[in-house]
Formats: structure tokens, sequence, C-alpha cells
């Protein structure tokens, strides 16, 4: 067997180190989280099987969506933000919802957070794109639809009912993912610009409002429960720098 090189041996740690980083991670608890000791050596944490991960990112991000977004939304002044991108095209924003097991948006995917005052849960609506396994609820019209029945809300229909929606709730504040400084809330196109200006009309573009903190304090937000999988994240790539960067698998001068 020829013998592996240095740099393919570093390659395989760096992207192990990574990986360790960028999957879904290990369920956290509500205790504060454990600190490891400078004098005691990091240890590999290994991570639970993937619908274990799959079920732990899905209880995290609906917890974020019910109890962040209601807080950040007062916080800003805003009593509805909506969401709108087409597939390929996402919002950063849609990362922070999504199911884990959702590759990307479906077609035209909008999504409407509506806050119905204190007390009371918020509205988190779908109108295309899923429920992203629960976490919103599919968005039903009380009227007849243009097209009659189908299997999926697309085109014209989910304008239409998108300006439904906005008269049936009436919000003051609106806002959208549009900022000329930070990209993470600028997840709004032009072309959907356009489009939902059109949906919406007077006197509903008056209430429209950038907010772009709001955007990305969400992403940003991490809940206590998830600390723990953090720290023990971070101790699994020291432990791994630790064997990549040591003599056991450099060999200095070669």
């Amino acid at each position: 067997m020829p013998e592996r090189r240095p740099e393919f041996i570093f390659r395989r740690f760096f992207f192990l180190a990574l990986f360790a980083v960028v999957l879904p991670l290990e369920e956290g608890s509500a205790q504060k989280p454990t600190y490891v000791p400078e004098d005691v050596p990091p240890r590999i944490h290994p991570l639970p099987p993937l619908r274990e991960q799959a079920r732990i990112q899905q209880d995290w991000a609906l917890q974020r969506v019910t109890e962040v977004i209601p807080m950040l939304m007062r916080e800003h002044g805003v009593d509805m933000w909506l969401l709108s991108m087409q597939e390929y095209g996402e919002d950063p924003v849609f990362w922070a919802i999504k199911a884990p097991t959702t590759f990307a948006a479906r077609r035209r995917s909008i999504y409407v957070f509506f806050d119905r005052g204190p007390g009371q849960e918020l509205e988190r609506l779908a109108l295309g794109g899923g429920s992203q396994g629960g976490v919103f609820e599919a968005y039903q019209s009380s009227r007849p639809s243009l097209r009659g029945d189908q299997a999926e809300l697309v085109g014209d229909e989910q304008w239409r009912l998108l300006r439904e929606l906005v008269e049936d709730r009436d919000p003051e504040v609106i806002a959208v993912n549009m900022d000329e400084d930070w990209a993470f809330a600028d997840g709004l196109g032009a072309g959907e610009w356009e489009a939902v200006q059109r949906a919406l009309g007077p006197p509903y573009l008056s209430r429209l409002k950038r907010a772009p903190r709001l955007a990305v304090e969400f992403i940003a937000h991490r809940l206590p429960d998830m600390m723990p999988a953090y720290l023990e994240r971070e101790e699994t790539v020291h432990a791994i720098i630790s064997q990549a960067f040591s003599n056991a698998v450099i060999t200095p001068g070669v």
C-alpha cells in the first residue's frame, strides 16, 4: 500500500473538522454549559444518527420561530413579516426557518409571520413552499380559487391569496427583507419586490417597512438549549486540529 502524503492527511483532518462544525448538532439541554478545563485534552463527541439530528434541528427551528420571532417583531415595531422567494434564490432567513430535510425553496415560497398581540400565538403561514415540518400552517382561502382545485399553490393564485391575507389581518407595519448594507437582510429580490408591490397595492404599499435588524438578529440568535451542543462541537474541532497538527500526523522536514 502506498504511503499517504502529509498533505492528504492534513486535508482529511481539515474536512473532518469542517464537517464537525457545519453538520447538525447534538441535542442540548437547559442546563448550564460545561466548559472543558484548559489542562484536559479535548475529545471528539460523536454525532447522533441522521434521523436524530433532523429531529433535534426541527425542534430548534420551531422553538426559535415561536419564541424569538415574536420578541424581535415587537422590539422593531413590526406587525407582519413577509418573506417571498423563488426556488434556488432563497432569502437568507429561509435557512433559519426551513426543516432540516428541505433542500431548497419550492417554486415560489411565501411565508408570513403575523403578531396577533401579547398573549396570543404568532401566526406562521405558508402560501406555497410547504409547512417545513409543521413550522408553518398552509393558508387556505375562504373564497373560490381562480383556477379551481389544484395540487399546488402557484402563480397568480399565490398573489391573490397574499392580498386576501393582508386585507384580513390589516397590519399597520409590514416588514420586508431589503437593505443596502446587510446582505443577510436583503433577501427580497428585485423581481419579487415588484411582484409584492403589484399584489398588495394601496393602501398597503405605504405600510411596507425595511427592518434589517429583524432579519439579522433572528439569524444570529441562539437558544440557551443550543449552547451545550455548540461547546461539544467546538471541543470536537479542537480535538481534530490537535491530532491533525501533531507529530502523529506531521513529520517535520519531510
